[in-house]
């Protein structure tokens, strides 16, 4: 996958980003009591350990460690809940995977095991004669849950991350794929993307960027109405417009989409090189059909350019 040129407007690709730094965050401060907090209040006597935990566990209560914690949560709640509207969207499933991971794996077993231990703890007087053996069953189990929701909230950091790497951003944004083994073409990741993307190509006279762009069995109507059937006999047709220095400028007037399935009205203005070398207008009011392919972009399959006239 080449790479993504987006901005951070799609509401699904903030979130992500988010949950990743959220879990991460997460892991890292579980991570810090499961290698070296604990065993250092292990080290103290019982009573002095107790009395330690106890603080730490009436500190962490406070808005910062709420807002990452329970704030990560919401942002997987919010994703695995979008995973059911667009699961056909690639990196879907790491979505759901990551959200599951976090909110079972780390809200769930705190709430259930950490938690409830804490609670247990809280009661205890560190003082008294069975606070040693209290002590040593706590840290022991604790720790133990420690580690789930550790290993849990870093790799629901991991999924979301490979998430955020087979994203497309699908708010006007396009992507960069690798066409015909050798060159990098853009491609359109929503409908309406479509006609810039063939405009940006056609303008710079990359044709095969711009067959990229077709199903192999396109249909294309000709000027001269003869509907061009497969790509070889639109890629002459553009070629000849390429050859006259065409140049376009488009404008989607309107656009349904049904499924996988897109129609298109686009504008299309610019200007040609006549048979005698003057430059003249050209104008076109096409209607195109798209289909969405199973990675997800967008192609042509029946191209009108004066299907509007």
């Amino acid at each position: 996958m080449g790479p993504v040129s987006a901005k951070m407007n799609d509401p699904v690709l903030v979130l992500t980003l988010v949950a990743a730094l959220g879990c991460g965050l997460v892991s890292g401060i579980f991570f810090a009591f499961s290698t070296f907090i604990m065993k250092a209040l292990a080290r103290l006597p019982a009573a002095e350990a107790i009395a330690a935990m106890q603080s730490i566990n009436v500190a962490v209560l406070n808005r910062w460690f709420f807002a990452a914690f329970f704030g990560t949560a919401a942002c997987c709640l919010a994703l695995a809940i979008s995973c059911f509207f667009r699961w056909h969207k690639p990196g879907a499933i790491y979505l759901l995977l990551g959200s599951l991971l976090y909110l079972v794996g780390t809200i769930f077993v705190t709430i259930i095991f950490n938690v409830l231990l804490n609670n247990s703890l809280a009661a205890v007087d560190p003082a008294s004669a069975d606070a040693g053996q209290v002590w040593a069953t706590y840290v022991k189990s604790w720790t133990a849950w420690n580690h789930v929701r550790t290993v849990a909230a870093l790799a629901a950091a991991a999924s979301f991350t490979i998430a955020l790497c087979h994203a497309r951003p699908p708010l006007g944004v396009t992507r960069s794929k690798t066409t015909s083994g050798t060159k990098s073409a853009m491609l359109a990741d929503k409908p309406e993307d479509w006609p810039r993307v063939f405009e940006q190509h056609f303008n710079a006279a990359d044709l095969d960027a711009v067959m990229a762009l077709y199903e192999p069995d396109a249909r294309f109507v000709a000027s001269s109405g003869e509907v061009l059937i497969c790509c070889q006999r639109i890629r002459e047709a553009l070629s000849k417009l390429i050859a006259a220095k065409t140049q376009f400028r488009s404008r989607v007037v309107k656009a349904a989409t049904v499924g996988d399935i897109a129609q298109l009205s686009t504008d299309f203005e610019g200007t040609a090189i006549d048979d005698s070398g003057k430059r003249v207008p050209v104008r076109n009011k096409a209607i195109e059909v798209l289909r969405r392919q199973r990675d997800g972009d967008w192609k042509l399959i029946v191209g009108d350019p004066d299907g509007r006239e």
